[in-house]
């Protein structure tokens, strides 16, 4: 069985979609490609690495982001938006957004704050 083709081919860089997204997202058995919502999958992973950053002092990623970004506030990223594209600045868009992704995050997360130490006012 040939692969659907989604995107007619053009010369001039310029590509049409024969399919609309809403059926390539849809299940199998419904006629589609089961690909999913690709933004609520993109949000949760940059929420995952939020958590990472957030939980796991040592590890290269933080550093790397503290030594770019100037960024180590643990809970909430800085509001502050550089020139720097990347990971770290769509995670400060998304944490920014209201959106349900975002609110439902919070919603669920839960936060110990412990003696204090690593927490700035």
């Amino acid at each position: 069985m040939l692969a659907p083709n989604l995107w007619s081919g053009q010369t001039d860089g310029k590509y049409i979609s024969l399919v609309k997204w809403e059926i390539v997202q849809k299940s199998k058995d419904k006629g589609g490609l089961r690909v999913g919502d690709l933004l609520l999958k993109n949000a949760a992973l940059l929420f995952k690495w939020w958590w990472i950053y957030a939980c796991e002092e040592g590890i290269l990623w933080r550093k790397v982001v503290n030594a770019i970004h100037d960024e180590d506030l643990v809970l909430l990223p800085d509001n502050s938006m550089s020139n720097i594209p990347g990971p770290w600045q769509e995670i400060k868009r998304l944490v920014r957004e209201e959106n349900p992704v975002t609110q439902a995050f919070f919603q669920h997360t839960k936060v110990q704050l412990g003696d204090g130490s690593k927490v700035r006012f």
